[in-house]
């Protein structure tokens, strides 16, 4: 199993070496992601309702056009092993995407700082939900896109 390495992840997929037992694995370790996100979201504020609707619906947007996508770069009915290389990329892409979005956010935080004793408590909440749902959506824009981009590679 690849954790970090996509490039090798790729080649593997390319060359048909995943075998059925890693791709139970892989799984495995992205349910496990999904129900600790699921419990993480249930741990924060309840933010405001037209945001997280607005949320919603743009990542139901990226989630229908970049699964067809990437089922079309995989050869769509022609092709091979879709799912099974969908979720084995998602997992290390997922990895690298969440450490990048980290990263951004501890920076934008120690930036926003400065000017959070310009805001009241009210604005400070609504500015954190935007800012919940744009780094919610970016996130998943760049790992559906780099999924996308991995799958293309694994049929050239």
């Amino acid at each position: 199993m690849y954790f970090w390495r996509t490039d090798l992840l790729i080649k593997d997929l390319k060359q048909n070496r995943v075998t059925q037992a890693d791709f139970k694995n892989y799984y495995l370790v992205n349910g496990i992601l999904i129900l600790l996100s699921f419990f993480a979201l249930s741990q924060t504020a309840v933010e405001e309702l037209k945001i997280s609707l607005a949320g919603f619906v743009i990542n139901l947007g990226l989630l229908i056009s970049w699964i067809n996508a990437a089922f079309k770069a995989n050869g769509g009915e022609k092709g091979h092993a879709f799912l099974n290389r969908f979720i084995a990329l998602y997992l290390p892409i997922t990895i690298k995407i969440t450490i990048f979005a980290i990263v951004v956010m501890i920076c934008f935080e120690l930036i926003f700082n400065v000017f959070k004793g310009q805001f009241d408590e009210v604005q400070l909440a609504h500015i954190d939900a935007i800012k919940s749902i744009v780094v919610d959506i970016a996130t998943s824009f760049l790992i559906y896109w780099r999924i996308y981009v991995a799958i293309t590679k694994v049929n050239s």
